[in-house]
């Protein structure tokens, strides 16, 4: 049983990983791209927070998804 919830979670957390990067990466680039006069400091300032909010934003997805697949597991799907 431990074995199995262990994989689910590793599954969520690969995938919240890859969502939230692309997602963090996509915001950053459009940042950047649409503010180009601001000063080096601002700009990664601006990058440092995206990725606070990345690392903080992946767990709590990880574990929805972990009770999402949970369910589908639980009823076969």
């Amino acid at each position: 049983m431990f074995g199995l919830i262990l994989e689910l979670y590793i599954q969520g957390l690969i995938f919240s990983f890859i969502l939230i990067a692309v997602l963090c990466g996509l915001y950053i680039f459009a940042f950047l791209v649409r503010n180009p006069e601001k000063s080096r400091a601002e700009r990664r300032n601006r990058v440092m927070d995206a990725i606070l909010v990345a690392v903080l934003t992946i767990p709590i997805l990880s574990f929805a998804l972990l009770g999402f697949l949970v369910i589908l597991r639980a009823k076969h799907l």
